[in-house]
């Protein structure tokens, strides 16, 4: 059951008239929308070059599509661009107990690696991998890192 109240607003809500937005290409005599007239085009456009809606900008079903069709051919001959790029400065976050840059700290020291030579339970027949300079050209000299672990697992 609805209430009093309600029944009256929505029969306010009927009688109001929504206020008729003025179409730009018909107050302005353009005989037809053209891809390369960008100044024009730009008005139907967001500040994110998306394409506002018919109602926003008061244009007919036929315009409404002519302006889209117009919209994409400047878009692919680059005249428009697809999207734009709208940088806001945002506000710095919160650093506290529980904040996004607290996530990896505070855990401790690291363990150290298994590759590491100073970890003690490993045989002696792993090495580290050598490295040795060769001249390749007058200018030119490239390092060579040779592992001795493969060559040692091998035999």
């Amino acid at each position: 059951m609805t209430s009093k109240s309600n029944k009256l607003r929505a029969q306010k809500a009927l009688l109001r008239k929504p206020k008729k937005r003025s179409n730009v290409v018909v107050t302005e005599k353009i005989g037809f929308v053209d891809y390369k007239d960008v100044n024009l085009l730009q008005r139907f456009m967001s500040d994110r070059s998306k394409l506002r809606a018919r109602r926003m900008n008061g244009n007919s079903v036929q315009l409404q599509r002519d302006i889209a069709t117009a919209v994409k051919n400047a878009r692919e001959m680059a005249l428009l661009p697809y999207t734009k790029r709208v940088s806001a400065t945002r506000a710095p976050r919160e650093r506290g107990e529980y904040g996004s840059d607290d996530r990896d700290r505070d855990r401790g020291p690291r363990r150290p690696r298994r590759d590491d030579s100073s970890s003690g339970g490993f045989s002696s027949r792993t090495s580290a991998p050598t490295a040795q300079t060769v001249e390749v050209s007058p200018n030119i000299t490239a390092e060579i890192s040779t592992d001795d672990s493969a060559q040692g697992a091998t035999s």
